[in-house]
């Protein structure tokens, strides 16, 4: 007896070694697939060897009590690039599988269809292809967690699975290429909390069925998939869910009133449909709602003025649709707006003139409407104001002067209003400001001396009546790559200071009053691509360090009072495209050599002193036009000083009689 006991203790004993080895074996095979050409040293695998003391220890692996089986493998982000062997189905006692983050190809092992025990698979974002094969999972009833999304996998949404997966809580297959339709039994899960299905190219009717899942608290459809018909009326009873993305998905239709009951709801997706129709005033019982996406779509109607109720609203896109009427008050008085974007629609009157109190305000853009009235004095009440896009309306009155110590602000569009008065100084000294554009409004007055901007990189001014000297504190903006101050009244010299800016790419302050000449420093924007300084009153001449704007391809200096000769070194201006010389006082022969052979005497047109000699302009009283100036200049002085002799002598002459 004694005996018979201890031959089972051995044997008991050599299945157990037996087991291990196994499971080291195929752990290393794993290995040996799944780096793939990465090779070990550069995988996150490095460890798994066979001189290891146990297989238990292997980065990623977990096992029992009894470290032996695994029943834990997660190796995620370890950069594998090969595939997932057969021999996975061999490590029947896992309970967690997780491969994502790696570039895994090849299809998915149907072996994997002996892990009855797994709880958790992700096998997301890798590169795996082909059909997925929904046989796998029917066998893992214990399966809560199923995620494949952003791979490779094409064929029909695996179907048949949610009789036998009825503890599955979270289904990810978005971001593949599935097609065909959402099948009916998707509606049959007891348990699932999260549903992901977008990004594929799913087509068909959206099953109202899915409103039998009871517990679903997220729902995501959207995304190329191109649905047909709209969003079921029956969603509305899915009162658990939370967060509902439909967006970009070809819905049609009008929004059901009925997801008003969504009492759970935070966050509603639909944008980029052809949703039509009215905002249901029943989405203001959404107590709990803190996103709201309905831009791009063909909503018509107003904002409901029962949104004051939506307390937590923190985002409203409302962008993109032909909604109008008045922006309500209560939009102003929700208290944790941080996001809204109501541009290109037909909203008229004046914007809240509360907007901004509630101190969260991050960004505002409501251009292209019809608004009318001043801008609103407290939009950066809580200093975290980011963008402000107010252009395409019919806005008036001065800029608020708050906005020159919003030192939270990077973008300030408000061009093509009727705003006016001065620009407030503190704008330009802004510390995450890059953009400034106010053209074609009323603005007067004259720029601020002082600028510190360092991050401005656009300045805009265009179509204004802002007068004065450009400031030479333009030269400190060192971000600065367009500055346009064109259209307006400018006056006095240029400032060489302005001709530092080593980044500048585009410059135009043509259409002013500027006076002097063009200063040398020019050639230090090497940057330039576009320089406009057409319509002043500059004089002087072209500076022959031009030729040192390399990457130039617009230049502009017509109509101003440019004297002497165009600079033979612009002909090695190999970028120039666009030159315009023209009504200006040049003279001289025009260089017929490299760049400049692109340009025809349009370019020049209005300097009667400039000649062409490959047009045969440069006759024999232009060709030498300066040199012939000078020596009738030397004649003349030569025949006064003649008469000066001649009255001399007969002076002396008078004088001996």
């Amino acid at each position: 007896m004694c005996c018979r006991l201890l031959l089972l203790i051995l044997l008991l004993s050599g299945i157990t070694s037996c087991s291990g080895d196994s499971e080291l074996t195929v752990l290393l095979r794993l290995k040996s697939s799944m780096i793939g050409t990465a090779g070990g040293g550069s995988s996150g695998l490095s460890d798994w060897n066979d001189s290891s003391s146990s297989h238990c220890s292997f980065s990623g692996v977990t096992c029992d009590e009894d470290g032996v089986q695994v029943v834990s493998l997660d190796v995620s982000h370890k950069n594998l690039s090969g595939s997932l062997p057969p021999e996975i189905g061999l490590l029947n006692s896992l309970i967690n599988l997780t491969v994502a983050g790696n570039g895994l190809m090849g299809t998915v092992p149907l072996d994997m269809a002996n892990l009855t025990s797994l709880k958790l698979l992700n096998l997301s974002n890798n590169g795996f292809s082909g059909e997925f094969p929904g046989e796998i999972v029917r066998s893992m009833t214990q399966l809560e967690v199923l995620d494949v999304y952003n791979n490779n996998l094409t064929g029909q949404l695996p179907d048949g699975i949610a009789t036998t997966l009825v503890n599955l809580k979270h289904l990810h297959l978005g971001g593949n290429y599935f097609s065909g339709e959402i099948p009916e039994s998707y509606s049959e899960f007891p348990k699932l909390e999260y549903l992901a299905l977008s990004g594929n190219s799913l087509s068909g009717q959206v099953p109202a069925s899915l409103a039998r899942l009871e517990k679903l608290r997220e729902l995501y459809l959207g995304y190329f998939n191109t649905f047909s018909g709209g969003i079921p009326p029956e969603f509305g009873l899915l009162t658990e869910l939370q967060v509902l993305d439909m967006a970009t998905c070809n819905l049609t239709g009008e929004l059901p009133a009925s997801l008003g009951r969504l009492s759970n709801l935070c966050a509603c997706f639909l944008q980029m449909n052809h949703l039509t129709g009215n905002i249901p005033t029943e989405f203001s019982m959404l107590s709990n709602l803190n996103m709201l996406d309905l831009s791009l779509n063909n909503l018509t109607g107003g904002i409901p003025e029962s949104f004051s109720k939506l307390k937590n609203m923190t985002l409203l896109n409302l962008f993109v649709n032909s909604l109008g009427g008045r922006i309500p008050k209560s939009i102003g008085d929700m208290p944790n707006l941080r996001l809204l974007q109501i541009w290109q629609n037909n909203f008229t009157s004046e914007l809240p003139e509360n907007l901004g109190r509630n101190g969260k305000l991050e960004v505002v853009d409501v251009s292209f409407n019809r608004l009318t009235g001043t801008v609103p004095e407290n939009l950066c009440q809580g200093m975290k104001l980011k963008s402000l896009v107010l252009m395409n309306n019919l806005f008036s009155g001065p800029i608020p002067e708050q906005l020159g110590g919003c030192e939270s602000l990077r973008r300030i569009r408000i061009q093509s209003n009727f705003l006016n008065g001065t620009i407030p100084t503190g704008i330009f000294n802004l510390p995450e400001l890059t953009l400034v554009d106010m053209n074609n409004n009323e603005l007067s007055g004259e720029l601020p001396k002082e600028m510190s901007g360092k991050k401005l990189g656009q300045l805009v001014l265009t179509g204004n009546s802002i007068t004065g000297r450009i400031p030479a504190a333009i030269g400190n903006l060192q971000n600065l790559q367009i500055l346009s101050l064109d259209r307006n009244r400018f006056n006095n010299q240029l400032s060489k200071e302005i001709f530092n800016l080593r980044s500048l790419s585009k410059i135009n302050i043509s259409g002013n009053n500027i006076e002097g000449g063009i200063p040398p420093e020019i050639s230090n924007c090497t940057s330039l691509i576009s320089l406009d300084f057409s319509r002043n009153n500059l004089s002087g001449e072209i500076p022959r360090g031009i030729d040192q704007l390399k990457d130039l391809n617009h230049l502009d200096l017509s109509e101003n009072q440019l004297t002497g000769g165009v600079p033979s070194e612009m002909q090695y201006m190999s970028s120039l495209t666009s030159l315009n010389l023209s009504g200006n006082k040049l003279s001289g022969r025009v260089p017929n050599s490299g760049q400049l052979l692109m340009f025809d005497e349009s370019s020049y047109a209005g300097n009667p002193d400039l000649c062409f000699s490959y047009s045969g302009t440069c006759s024999s009283q232009k060709a030498n036009a300066i040199e012939n100036t000078g020596h009738k200049t030397t004649t003349c002085f030569s025949t006064l000083k003649f008469v000066i002799i001649v009255i001399s002598l007969c002076y002396q002459l008078v004088q001996c009689w």
